[in-house]
C-alpha cells in the first residue's frame, strides 16, 4: 500500500518509515514538513493526488506539539484542506493528534466519548484542527496520543537530557501524571492501522493510544539518567522533584485505549521498553557532533 506521510521529515516520519521497510507491506510516498506549507487549497489537492495514494498520514500537528511549538491558523487550515481533498478522493486520511486536548483536571482515563476540555493553547487549536477535519472529512482517522519523545530534534526527553548534561543539577514535576509514548511505538501503531485499512477494515473517528504505564516528569528524568549513565559518565548529575506550589493543581492525563484494541487488535506497550535505545541513539549523535 502507498501511503502518502505528510511531515516525513519529523522523528515520527523517519520512524515510520523505518517499521515499513521491516514489514515490507507498506511504501511510504515522502511530503516533508516544508513541502506542505501550501498557500492553497488548490496545492493540497495536488499533493493529495499527484502520487495516487492508497492513504494520507498526517504527522505534522503531533510533532508541531511534542516541541512546544503552537499550531496557527494556517496550520489549520491546511489540514482542513487536505482532510477534505482526501474525502473527496475517497482516500483514508488519518491525522496524529494529542492528549492536550483535555485539561487532565479528572481522575479516570479518558475516552475517545469524553468532550475536550482544554481551556489553554494549544488546546484550543488541537480542538479547532480535529473539528475542521472530522467535519470536512467524516472518514477521516484522529488518533490521538500522549507526549512524544525520539532520539533526534526538540522533543522533552531531549530537552531534558540536555538540561541535565548542561547543569547537572535539575529539578523535575513529580505531580502531574501522563502517559509518554516512543515515536517508534506510536509508528508501529500506524504501521498496524494501515495494515487494518490495507485490507477492507471499516474504521473512521477518534482513536486513544498511550502507553501502557503511567509517570511523571520526575520518574521519567530518573530512568533517562539510569539509561544515559550506561553510555557516559553521569556520576555528579543530580537530578530531584520540584515542591508543589500550594495553589497549583495536578494535571492527570491516561487514555483508556480498548477501542483502538478492540477494532485493530493493537495493545499499549511500556514506554520503558523504548528508553535505553533511545537515550542511546542520543548520546550517538551528541558525540557525532561533538566530533564534527
Amino acid at each position: 500500500m502507498d501511503v502518502l506521510l505528510i511531515g516525513a521529515d519529523n522523528p515520527v516520519g523517519t520512524a515510520l518509515n523505518v517499521v515499513f521497510a521491516q514489514w515490507g507491506r507498506h511504501q511510504g510516498v515522502q511530503l516533508t514538513t516544508a513541502a506542505a506549507r501550501w498557500r492553497s487549497e488548490r496545492q493540497a489537492k495536488k499533493a493529495a493526488r499527484k502520487d495516487k495514494p492508497q492513504a494520507v498520514v498526517d504527522l505534522r500537528l503531533a510533532w508541531q506539539i511534542a516541541t512546544g511549538e503552537v499550531p496557527q491558523s494556517t496550520d489549520i487550515e491546511r489540514a482542513h484542506w487536505l482532510s477534505k481533498a482526501c474525502e473527496h478522493s475517497a482516500i483514508p486520511y488519518l491525522l496524529l493528534s494529542s492528549d492536550l486536548v483535555f485539561s487532565g483536571q479528572g481522575t479516570r482515563s479518558l475516552r475517545e466519548f469524553d468532550a475536550p476540555d482544554a481551556f489553554d493553547e494549544p488546546g484550543f487549536q488541537i480542538i479547532e484542527t480535529e473539528t475542521r477535519v472530522t467535519q470536512a472529512a467524516p472518514s477521516a482517522i484522529v488518533l490521538r496520543t500522549g507526549p512524544l519523545f525520539a532520539s533526534a530534534d526538540n522533543n522533552f526527553l531531549t530537552r531534558m537530557l540536555s538540561h541535565m548534561t548542561s547543569e547537572r543539577q535539575a529539578s523535575f514535576d513529580d505531580q502531574n501524571v501522563f502517559t509518554p509514548v516512543a515515536c517508534a511505538d506510536v509508528a508501529r501503531v500506524l504501521a498496524a492501522m494501515l495494515d487494518q485499512l490495507s485490507v477492507g477494515a471499516e474504521a473512521r473517528g477518534v482513536y486513544h493510544y498511550s502507553s501502557g504505564d503511567r509517570t511523571t516528569e520526575y520518574a521519567f528524568a530518573e530512568a533517562a539518567l539510569a539509561a544515559m549513565s550506561q553510555y557516559r559518565d553521569c556520576g555528579d548529575i543530580v537530578i530531584s522533584a520540584k515542591d508543589k506550589r500550594a495553589d497549583e493543581n495536578a494535571e492527570t492525563r491516561f487514555f483508556d485505549c480498548s477501542r483502538l484494541r478492540d477494532t485493530f487488535a493493537i495493545k499499549q506497550v511500556p514506554w520503558r521498553g523504548f528508553m535505553n535505545a533511545t537515550v542511546k541513539d542520543y548520546i550517538a549523535s551528541e558525540t557525532t557532533e561533538e566530533v564534527a
